[in-house]
């Protein structure tokens, strides 16, 4: 526990050094956001709030602890992915592109690292159901799938890492009982790493201007949970039964489950960016962007501590996925009214005017 201390808190110094240092280098190197059609800023912003997280955690991890136990392949693939992201930031990489290399990275990592679900836990009450030589495309999915849901909630300040650190918060409540050292110091060193960031994102003192994550921070947080919920899950560590790990990220997986079923819906593509994510959903219902962030990371927050019960008290866990999906196909169906009402609405008024 005290290595993780120490490298958290090594890796937020870093990472806050990192954030002056990059910060007047944005505009030079391409990292800045633009003020668009679905932006609300009207300032060019820099992009460099997740490269310096990044920075200040590896360079941390390096100094301080071991690259024993896939460590060494899980940062050389986030290096690789966290280059590609800044790229985007900078040129606007076709999203195809995006995708392949976060296939080939995920699938790397998880060939050389050994590290992937190979179970999915005793869901429907007939005993533990074993993936066999499905883990490992389970789990290069997953990666695909979180790097996505972790970049596509990152729509108003302070969210995204907000709710990785609610995530984060409960991987270690669990990981420090079953004594994974090396996942309790990352996941504590990634936290304290955002926070520079996160104070400059909310224009916190000493920050005056705002910075945001930026692509390459938010697909690097995507892949370092999935990375460690596969650890949590590891039959050798039992951290946490699978059925948890959904519980643990569930406003980011609902969130893009049901955008994404939504586009389908439409007939448009999944990777079409648009204004209907959650987020977007309560400021149009007339809450500041703070009350959003605010309610928003309250129910990520109950819905870790849901998981986080039934995994103490270890509740079945067919109860568990199916209170998940009830609540799921909840949202799905509240989300697609609002998002009724809002083309009623947008018609009444094109026929007004």
């Amino acid at each position: 526990m005290f290595s993780a201390i120490e490298l958290g808190l090594l890796s937020a110094v870093l990472a806050f050094g990192a954030l002056l240092a990059l910060k007047p280098l944005a505009p030079a190197i391409g990292l800045i956001d633009h003020p668009g059609e679905r932006k609300q800023h009207k300032d060019l912003v820099p992009l460099v709030g997740g490269v310096s997280a990044f920075l200040g955690l590896i360079i941390a991890w390096l100094l301080l602890m071991p690259l024993s136990n896939g460590y060494g392949v899980f940062w050389m693939c986030s290096l690789a992915l966290v280059l590609v992201g800044a790229a985007d930031d900078a040129l606007d990489i076709d999203a195809r592109i995006r995708l392949v290399v976060q296939v080939v990275l995920g699938g790397l990592l998880v060939s050389y690292s050994g590290v992937h679900i190979s179970h999915l836990g005793n869901l429907f009450g007939f005993g533990v159901l074993e993936l066999g030589w499905l883990g490992p495309v389970i789990t290069t999915a997953a990666i695909i799938g979180a790097t996505n849901a972790y970049n596509m909630v990152d729509g108003i300040d302070g969210l995204a890492g907000s709710l990785t650190l609610v995530t984060l918060a409960g991987l270690v409540v669990l990981f420090v009982p079953a004594g994974l050292g090396l996942e309790v110091a990352l996941a504590a060193g990634l936290g304290l790493a955002l926070l520079p960031y996160m104070m400059a994102n909310l224009k916190i003192r000493p920050w005056r201007k705002k910075i945001f994550m930026g692509d390459a921070g938010s697909m690097f947080i995507g892949f370092a949970i999935v990375w460690l919920l596969a650890k949590g899950v590891n039959p050798e560590a039992a951290a946490m039964r699978p059925v948890t790990a959904l519980w643990l990220v569930a406003v980011p997986l609902m969130d893009m489950v049901a955008i994404m079923l939504r586009r389908l819906a439409r007939g448009q593509s999944i990777m079409k960016a648009d204004r209907d994510h959650l987020h977007h959903i309560f400021m149009r219902e007339g809450f500041s962007d703070r009350e959003t962030l605010g309610i928003v990371t309250g129910i990520a927050a109950v819905f870790a501590l849901i998981g986080l019960t039934g995994e103490f008290f270890q509740l079945p866990e067919v109860l568990m996925l199916a209170v998940f999906l009830t609540i799921f196909a909840f949202y799905e169906y509240a989300l697609k009214n609002v998002w009724r009402l809002r083309m009623r609405h947008l018609r009444e008024q094109e026929e007004a005017a």
